[in-house]
Order: C-alpha cells, then sequence, then structure tokens
C-alpha cells in the first residue's frame, strides 16, 4: 500500500514538531481571517485591475507567500509590484499557470485545496478541493493540472478548462513532481520522495503504467521506502530527453533515457543530494546540470554529454535551488539557505566565481523567459531581489512581500519549488 507522510512541509529543518506546531497556529489564525475575506480574495487598494494585455501577463512574476495568504504581482518591464491578491489558503507552497497565462492555481497545503485566481482581475475565481497535503503542480501538454497530494499518495487531476478535478490516482509514496519531456504528450514521470523508484503515468489514461527504481531495489509491490525527504525530490528532463533523479538516501542519480526507455548508468554525486537541475527552457545552455549535496555541503556538476560527474565545489546546508540564463548560458545561480547568499557559477571552469549576499534565506528563484532576470525570494526578511542574469549584480529589491515569500512563477520563466 502507497506510503504516505503525515508531516506539514516547511524548510527543510531538523526541527519537524517545532514546524508543525508554527503551522498548526497559523492554520488557525488564517483560517480566522479567511471567513472575513470570503472567497473573493480582493486585490489591495492601488493594484493594477484594469483589462491587461496578453503581451503584459507574460511580462509578470507571481511571488506565493508560506506563512501569509499573499499572493504578490510584480511587473517585470518596469519592476514594480502592481498587485496583491488575498487567497485565503493557508501555508500556500506553488502557484502554476494555464496555458494561456490568465489563471494561478495556488496549492493551500493546510486547507487541501487549489486556489484558483484570475489573473486578468486579480481576484479568487475559485476553489477546487483536492488531497490530502497538496504542494507541487505542473501544467501537462492536455490542458490538465497535475497536482501532489502528499499526504495521501496521490495525485489529482484539475480540468483547467472548468477547474474540476477529473481523477484522483492513487498508488504513490509521497509524490514531489510530476515532469513531462519537451515534445511528449503521452507519458509523465513522478518523484516518489518517499521511496527508492520513479514512476511513469499514462497521460492519456491518467493510469500508472509502471515504476523505475534505482539499481538493486523494486518497485511496487516490494517497495523499498526511503527516510523523510530521503527519496526522489524531482525527475528534471533535459531538452535531450534525458531524466534525472537524484535520491537522497544513497546519493546516487538514476538516469532516464525517456526517448528510447532505457535506463542508464547511475552517477554517484555527494552525500544527501537533493535535484539535478536539468529542466529549463533555453535551448543555448549546454547540456550541464547542478545538484546542491545537502549532507557534505557540496554542489556536483553532471556533464550530459559525457555522462559524468565533471565537477564539485563548495555548497551550503540546504540549497533549494539552481537557475540557468540564455543571456549567460555558461553560468549558474545556486540559492544557498543558510549561508544567506547566492552562489554565481562559471560552468565551465566548474567554480563559485562570486557570491551574493542577500541578507536572509534564499529559498527559490524563477529566470526570466528571456534570461534578462533571476528573481529571487529571500524569505526570513519578507523580500525579493532580483539580480541581472550577466552580473549578477542585484538591481531592486522589494520589501515586505507577504510572510515569507516561498515561490516564484513566471510565464515560460525557469520555474520549480521545493
Amino acid at each position: 500500500m502507497p506510503q504516505t507522510k503525515s508531516h506539514v512541509r516547511g524548510p527543510r529543518t531538523t526541527v519537524v514538531g517545532e514546524r508543525f506546531r508554527a503551522l498548526v497556529s497559523l492554520a488557525a489564525a488564517a483560517l480566522g481571517g479567511a471567513a472575513l475575506a470570503g472567497c473573493d480574495g480582493a486585490p489591495s487598494p492601488g493594484s493594477d485591475v484594469g483589462a491587461p494585455t496578453q503581451s503584459s501577463l507574460e511580462l509578470r512574476a507571481y511571488i506565493v507567500s508560506r506563512d501569509s495568504d499573499d499572493l504578490t504581482v510584480i511587473d517585470l518591464e518596469k519592476l514594480q509590484v502592481i498587485g496583491n491578491v488575498r487567497t485565503g489558503g493557508v501555508a500556500d507552497h506553488m502557484g502554476e499557470l494555464n496555458a494561456d497565462f490568465t489563471k494561478l492555481y495556488v496549492d493551500s497545503e493546510l486547507t487541501d485545496e487549489s486556489v484558483v485566481v484570475d489573473l486578468r482581475a486579480l481576484k479568487v475565481s475559485g476553489r477546487i478541493k483536492v488531497g490530502k497535503h497538496p504542494t507541487h503542480l505542473t501544467l501537462l501538454p492536455s490542458g490538465l493540472m497535475g497536482i501532489m497530494n502528499e499526504q495521501e499518495g496521490a495525485i489529482s487531476f484539475v480540468d483547467t478548462k472548468t477547474d474540476v478535478e477529473v481523477k484522483r490516482l492513487p498508488g504513490f509514496f509521497t509524490p514531489h513532481f510530476i515532469r513531462v519531456p519537451e515534445g511528449e504528450t503521452h507519458v509523465g514521470y513522478v518523484a516518489n520522495v518517499g521511496a527508492y523508484h520513479i514512476t511513469r503515468v499514462d497521460l492519456d489514461k491518467l493510469e500508472v503504467i509502471d515504476h523505475v527504481p534505482l539499481d538493486g531495489y523494486s518497485g511496487p509491490p516490494n517497495v523499498k521506502l526511503a527516510a523523510y525527504d530521503k527519496g526522489f525530490a524531482d525527475v528534471q528532463i533535459a531538452r535531450d530527453g534525458m531524466l534525472y533523479a537524484a535520491h537522497g538516501e544513497t546519493g546516487r542519480v538514476l538516469v532516464y533515457d525517456t526517448k528510447t526507455g532505457i535506463k542508464m548508468p547511475e552517477l554517484v554525486v555527494g552525500k544527501s543530494p537533493w535535484i539535478v537541475y536539468a529542466q529549463h527552457p533555453f535551448a543555448n545552455v549546454p547540456l550541464r546540470h547542478l545538484v546542491p549535496n545537502f549532507g557534505d555541503q557540496t554542489v556536483s556538476m553532471i556533464d550530459g554529454v559525457a555522462a559524468l560527474v565533471k565537477a564539485t565545489m563548495p555548497g551550503d546546508q540546504q540549497a533549494f535551488g539552481v537557475n540557468y540564463s540564455s543571456a549567460a548560458p555558461d553560468q549558474a545561480f545556486v540559492m544557498n539557505r543558510m549561508r544567506e547568499d547566492i552562489s554565481l557559477v562559471d560552468m565551465n571552469a566548474g567554480i563559485v566565481k562570486q557570491r551574493i549576499p542577500v541578507g536572509g534565506t534564499t529559498e527559490t528563484a524563477s529566470t526570466t523567459a528571456d534570461g534578462k532576470w533571476i528573481v529571487a525570494t529571500v524569505s526570513s526578511t519578507n523580500r525579493v531581489v532580483v539580480l541581472d542574469a550577466v552580473t549578477g549584480a542585484i538591481v531592486k529589491a522589494f520589501e515586505n512581500v507577504g510572510k515569507y515569500p516561498w515561490s516564484v512563477t513566471i510565464p515560460r520563466g525557469q520555474n520549480y519549488c521545493h
């Protein structure tokens, strides 16, 4: 039977009990406020609620805050906050856009729903009940939204035209992300952060096809379970169709060719790796992928062409993000949460060439579609900073962006979450 984790996900520290109590208090306070706010989630005074053009919708960044129900909207052309929507969610986790960028779906972990935000009017237009503890979302080629219900071990598939859950598929072990190869429409891949295997899903039938385990292990029914957050956190797929899934408990990377269906030789990186950051929209960025290793505070660089670990550099105890850019294809940015800085990596030399202090915990970031900006959350100080992707300079800082800004979503950008 699929394993589910009875936990409330926050920053990945060892103090899980303390984090749980804090979020329960947050839930009580926020639910009380939600009764006053109602379903509309009206934007604050001064929000830009005029009818936006399609091009202006594509030049926005959406910041989801975890410890308040703020959704902050930033105009990326003017680098100005143009709106704020109170979602009524509790422990909001991540936002994902529909195909034409007119709606954002925000998962509310503690109310077990996905909140639908009308991005033209900047107001809540609906609430969709899904499974227990929804976190990450992926827009699938069919237009369905795949929502990870971590505690339920299931994925909700929501029709983004009708905003109705059309199916809830069980059989996962704390599902953490679903990814689809570029150009693929029929098969998706699911990371099980509670196990030693990933799962292939038929996107036409919305059924489990089979499982791909690490060497020496099996998928269901003889499943090997992983410790808390020590399985596969993601299954990112590079533009050549190669899937990389770092396994926290073993320090190994599962490599799978999605074009041929062949499992390739595994790679060994550092201790307690998090995610191999291989999936982004930038065609001119070489096939070199960074993976932060929490256990030995390093970052490994995988050469996707040579299929080997090419370099290892200093990292952090927790680094939940890596960003690339088409404007600077030979460098990358690593979000160092505990160091409270961002590493600027020379990908040719395989070294950290600069550290950019940000004055607080960097959780996640998104790169704009044109590769110009890196928009990063500085969560512990309720700030968001915008970096020049070529120089690494901070060109703008936004203060008081909700409470604990957690994730960033940009149309056609490089988006991810914890």
